[in-house]
């Protein structure tokens, strides 16, 4: 049941006519290509070639980072030295700071067509990529949580999802383009995303993280103790634990959007996706 405090996030989800969940594995595509497949269907949400969607999916071991952190030399430096012991980076189109990806974690993007008029608040669009998660970490595990920040976090900000002080997803979002639609000089999209550390190995995603930041800015801005995973707070298997947890945003996400199927993503975004992989690596941005 979704309670009054989260209406602003639950709005989002009725105002849109139709919705499409997505879901892909890794295949035998670039691993560059399933990151930009979130431009890609970004893409097709804008011209309104696809409906509002949500798309789950899961990487190899890797860090993403936003284009700021790599615009500089030693950006690029410690880019390729992670990618030399086994933590290659990619670059996202949001903004905030380094995420770890890999096993034992889930991504979640939500893409909606950026209206004519302003229609929801930054707020609400975080609301709104929270809420399936909240709700599954409730009704699947009773466990409580909440938005806000948690200082010393991986990219931190006001909307982590938190679980007992310790934050279990970071989330980002960008705002692209104009008026959704092909009629639009510039159509654009919203993109909200979250990655979810379900039974991630802590120590070693941060000690990643902050190595990169110790060769691009010589800090260590990470504190281990400011992260949780799903599977701290219950006592399942790591196999046992991601069915139970797709399972339940699933059964969130047909509560909220009415849709059962899940659907691959198209094959006009995968050509786009090919497109633009470019762009997801740390050398697109060399000066």
């Amino acid at each position: 049941m979704v309670m009054d405090s989260e209406a602003a996030g639950a709005a989002i989800y009725k105002a849109e006519p139709a919705w499409r969940l997505v879901w892909n594995d890794l295949d035998s595509s670039a691993v560059a290509t399933h990151y930009a497949l979130e431009e890609a269907i970004g893409q097709t949400v804008a011209e309104k070639a696809a409906p509002a969607t949500v798309r789950m999916w899961q990487g190899p071991q890797g860090i993403s980072v936003a284009k700021k952190d790599i615009r500089t030399a030693s950006g690029q430096r410690a880019a390729q030295m992670m990618k030399d012991v086994g933590w290659p980076v990619y670059v996202r189109q949001s903004g905030g700071t380094a995420v770890p990806h890999g096993p034992g974690t889930l991504n979640f993007s939500l893409f909606l067509p950026r209206p004519q008029e302003p229609q929801w608040s930054i707020e609400a669009i975080y609301r709104a990529l929270g809420l399936p998660i909240q709700m599954m970490l409730a009704d699947c595990f009773g466990l409580p949580s909440t938005f806000e920040a948690v200082p010393g976090s991986f990219c931190d900000g006001n909307f982590n999802v938190v679980i007992y002080g310790k934050k279990v997803a970071g989330t980002a979002q960008v705002w692209k383009g104009g008026p959704a639609g092909m009629s639009s000089g510039r159509p654009g999209y919203i993109l909200a995303h979250a990655t979810l550390l379900t039974h991630l190995d802590r120590e070693a995603a941060v000690s990643a993280l902050n190595a990169f930041y110790q060769l691009a800015t010589n800090t260590r801005p990470v504190e281990v103790e400011t992260v949780g995973t799903v599977q701290q707070f219950t006592n399942l298997e790591a196999e046992e634990l991601d069915q139970k947890v797709q399972a339940g945003l699933l059964a969130a996400l047909e509560e909220l959007t009415g849709v059962e199927k899940i659907e691959a993503p198209s094959e006009e975004e995968w050509r786009i996706a090919r497109s633009l992989e470019a762009h997801c690596h740390p050398g697109f941005y060399v000066k």
